[in-house]
């Protein structure tokens, strides 16, 4: 029973690992996208505001649903930090 229970567990976290990867697969298409806009507006790679905006609301739907706000805002880090990266190259 408690072996069933564990990889029903398993199972899920499997389809949340999926469901997150399509997400970030779909958020980076948009991402490149912005990157192309901004080289063609002259934009740079980097926007400040926009970034802060963003920590305050990840900060804020974070303590909505029990996570940890740090956990949150290191993931949002990871992925604004390879953003960059790829706009910068763009």
């Amino acid at each position: 029973m408690k072996n069933s229970h564990l990889e029903e567990l398993r199972s899920q976290i499997d389809l949340l690992d999926d469901q997150l990867v399509e997400v970030l697969a779909r958020r980076f298409r948009l991402t490149d996208e912005i990157g192309r806009l901004k080289r063609d507006l002259g934009l740079p790679a980097v926007d400040a505001q926009r970034e802060q905006q963003q920590r305050t609301k990840i900060r804020q739907f974070a303590r909505q649903h029990g996570l940890s706000e740090d956990i949150a805002l290191k993931v949002h880090r990871a992925i604004i930090d390879e953003v960059v990266i790829k706009h910068r190259k763009v």
